[in-house]
């Protein structure tokens, strides 16, 4: 059974999940930067290792423009080991990638770090299922 820190964990590790696919869907890089470690790096399904400034661009440029992201709650898998996590899972990623719009059928991984008393993203890789 959880502790009540590793729920309480759990749950916010989960809210920035919501909130990254959320700022991903509405293009906000803003929201993103306050997500994510300045060192984040996102694995894509081709395997290209994209920095985070990279990323940003391509998504305010909307050659990476997210239009929904449901994510199957079923399929989540949360990890915490003090103030590191791994959260897995996956969804239905509907985008316009590089002019081809999509219903994306992808898994994903995250590692996460507690800094301040606050959860971030330092990765994430993506692939197909």
């Amino acid at each position: 059974m959880a502790s009540p820190a590793q729920t309480q964990a759990r749950s916010d590790i989960l809210e920035v999940l919501r909130a990254y696919h959320e700022a991903m869907v509405e293009a906000r890089t803003d929201l993103l930067d306050q997500l994510i470690a300045a060192d984040f790096h996102l694995v894509h399904i081709t395997g290209y290792r994209q920095p985070r400034q990279e990323w940003f661009g391509v998504i305010l440029r909307r050659e990476f423009d997210y239009h929904r992201i449901d994510v199957d709650t079923r399929s989540l898998e949360v990890n915490v080991a003090s103030d590191s996590a791994m959260l897995a899972g996956r969804g239905i990623f509907n985008a316009t990638i590089n002019g081809m719009k999509h219903p994306w059928r992808l898994q994903f991984t995250m590692q996460l770090a507690r800094r301040n008393g606050s959860w971030i993203v330092l990765s994430a890789r993506y692939s197909t299922f």
